[in-house]
């Protein structure tokens, strides 16, 4: 994810491991598996930067792809290379995929900068496999975010449309699980006349018919900065709001995702700037956005993809090179519980939980060092701290490293990894 200045540069939508159970598809309470993840879904390639025009030919000849990480904390083989798929096809920047394996349909992936989204099958992790490709889709360009209905479709926060309205803005497109065009919707809003509105994240309230997007640009455009509340069963946008300006400061600058509370019906939003938004009244005419929290300066630029689990609210701060904790049993006052710093050369940027224990993928921003991290939330206490054991044999930095030989499907010079989910807990054949 982006952001104007050299912070975005640090943040350039290069988001390493992704590692989300539930919360993206608006389930705040989501299902535990029966035991800890077996394995991490890494969806990775090479990257040519967010000013590329799209489908500019490179140099390069790098194919994304998936590879499968052994996350099996009580393996030999804790954060080994177990396999890898590429695409077939040049990728520019390998970007989001769906917050939590599906479990009876391909996976939805995206390449940011060529505007393609590849579905992958991993009910085999050791033989994943690409089902379908989407080249394009009518409208529309840039896919970002995925969200997962209940019926099995997908939501695609498309970032931009094709030029024919003022301010281009993006919209929402329903896809089905094979990857068909089913319904389309603009976020286009006149009471926001020619608004450069970039969906960003994207959030599902179905217990009460809602979805939440953000607006945030991957380049340097100044766009707008809102928040759009949707009507989940028809795609209807019903409200924009405007996140309210701070005095003297820039915590309101590119809201950045929003994630759905335990009540359903009540979510928070983080800006890149790391204000702290709550969202309320959204199933109402007369939603709410009330800032209940800033963090801490200096280097409060970089919080990017969140993850609530229990009562903690995680974020990473790009800039301070740091994930942060804070309880948000009451939404409107949240309370800093933790914070745990990383080494001067990863740049966290995107976290995700496995459900069945206390782990936390962090993914790192381009511009720092393209590794993955775990750490370990406190469930009790909010306290955080690094796995050592996840990392490469022999290596004296925690993580696992993606930019390697046998990552480079291609002639790609530099691999960087973008977003991962993990896998059930399941034996890997071979083990």
């Amino acid at each position: 994810m982006s952001r104007p200045s050299t912070a975005r540069e640090s943040s350039r939508a290069v988001v390493l491991l992704a590692l989300v159970a539930g919360i993206g598809c608006g389930a705040a309470k989501p299902k535990v598996a029966r035991a800890p993840s077996s394995y991490l879904v890494v969806w990775a390639g090479p990257n040519h930067g967010e000013d590329m025009a799209p489908g500019t030919q490179q140099a390069e000849t790098a194919s994304d792809f998936v590879a499968i990480i052994d996350a099996d904390s009580a393996s030999a083989s804790y954060g080994a290379l177990l396999a890898t798929k590429d695409v077939g096809v040049p990728g520019a920047m390998a970007h989001h995929i769906e917050l939590t394996l599906p479990a009876r349909h391909p996976l939805f992936t995206s390449d940011f900068m060529t505007g393609q989204i590849f579905l992958v099958d991993v009910s085999d992790p050791l033989a994943p496999k690409v089902t379908a490709r989407i080249d394009s889709i009518a409208g529309y360009r840039r896919p970002h975010s995925f969200a997962r209905l209940a019926s099995g479709n997908v939501l695609v926060a498309m970032q931009s449309g094709r030029g024919t309205l003022p301010g281009d803005p993006g919209g929402l497109v329903e896809l089905d699980p094979a990857g068909r065009v089913l319904r389309s919707s603009s976020a286009a809003d006149a009471a926001f006349p020619a608004a450069r509105i970039r969906p960003n994240g994207v959030e599902l309230l179905p217990a009460i018919d809602r979805i939440v997007t953000t607006s945030m640009p991957m380049d340097d455009e100044v766009t707008a900065d809102v928040v759009q509340i949707w009507r989940l069963s028809d795609l209807h946008l019903l409200h924009t709001l405007a996140v309210p300006p701070l005095s003297g400061k820039t915590g309101n600058s590119l809201p950045y995702d929003t994630r759905v509370l335990a009540d359903g019906r009540t979510a928070m939003l983080n800006t890149y700037y790391c204000g702290l938004y709550r969202v309320t009244g959204i199933e109402t005419d007369h939603p709410r956005l009330d800032l209940v929290h800033t963090l801490h300066e200096p280097h409060s630029e970089g919080c990017a993809v969140a993850v609530v689990v229990g009562r903690y609210w995680v974020v990473p701060v790009a800039d301070g090179r740091a994930i942060v904790s804070l309880d948000v049993a009451d939404p409107a006052h949240p309370v800093e519980v933790s914070r745990l710093s990383s080494d001067s050369t990863f740049l966290p940027h995107w976290l995700s939980a496995d459900r069945a224990s206390d782990r936390i993928v962090v993914g790192g921003a381009d511009g720092g060092d393209p590794r993955v991290l775990i750490a370990r939330l406190d469930h009790a206490s909010g306290k955080l701290t690094w796995d050592e054991r996840f990392r490469d044999p022999g290596s004296a930095r925690r993580g696992v490293d993606l930019d390697r030989r046998e990552l480079r499907h291609g002639s790609a010079s530099h691999v960087m990894g973008h977003a991962a989910v993990f896998g059930p807990a399941t034996a890997l054949a071979g083990r």
